[in-house]
């Protein structure tokens, strides 16, 4: 009996060691703005999954359509990033965000990576949610997550868990240099 739990305790340690985790530090808002290479309002308008050439990693291409170029000229995005379902088999990537088709998102990108894909910012943290409130398009924060300047609560008050689509466009772009607002018209003024 001794030597079983001796041998469960060992193979439990050797599993503690072999397991890793990959952590991404939290960015504050003003960091997203400097380490992201582009920031586009998008549209998800399609994605698929496969397996690597390997058939050790499944990835998921997403294509998006540019709605506005807020830093950077392209029209279409094509991301890879791991995870996704290919028949029977779902990989499952924490914190790596999954995009439907519709989905209207705001992203911060990195340049792109050796197979020529960009990614976001801190894998999720580079992207926001857009989504009509009424009348009103807005922008979905999430509370810890590298705030806003305009998630600012006024006192007592408890933090604003969206903000109107062209205040959160328009300070992106201050805080990029770029002081120009949302063009009338534009995809962020709908």
């Amino acid at each position: 009996m001794k030597s079983r739990l001796l041998f469960l305790a060992a193979g439990l340690l050797l599993c503690a060691v072999q397991a890793r985790a990959t952590t991404i530090a939290p960015f504050t808002f003003d960091q997203l703005c400097e380490k992201a290479e582009a920031v586009y309002r998008v549209r998800c308008v399609g994605s698929r999954s496969a397996w690597d050439d390997a058939r050790r990693t499944i990835y998921t291409i997403t294509t998006l359509r540019v709605l506005d170029p807020v830093k950077g000229e392209a029209r279409e995005i094509t991301l890879r990033l791991p995870g996704g379902t290919v028949n029977d088999t779902t990989l499952t990537v924490p914190d790596f965000p999954v995009f439907h088709d519709g989905d209207d998102k705001i992203i911060f990108l990195t340049g792109r990576d050796s197979a020529g894909y960009p990614w976001p910012v801190g894998m999720g943290q580079g992207i926001y949610t857009v989504f009509k409130d009424a009348s009103l398009t807005k922008v979905a924060l999430r509370p810890g997550l590298n705030p806003s300047p305009l998630a600012k609560p006024a006192a007592g008050e408890p933090a604003p868990e969206a903000v109107p689509l062209n205040d959160f466009l328009n300070l992106v772009r201050a805080r990029l240099g770029r002081t120009t607002p949302a063009r009338p018209g534009a995809a962020g003024n709908q």
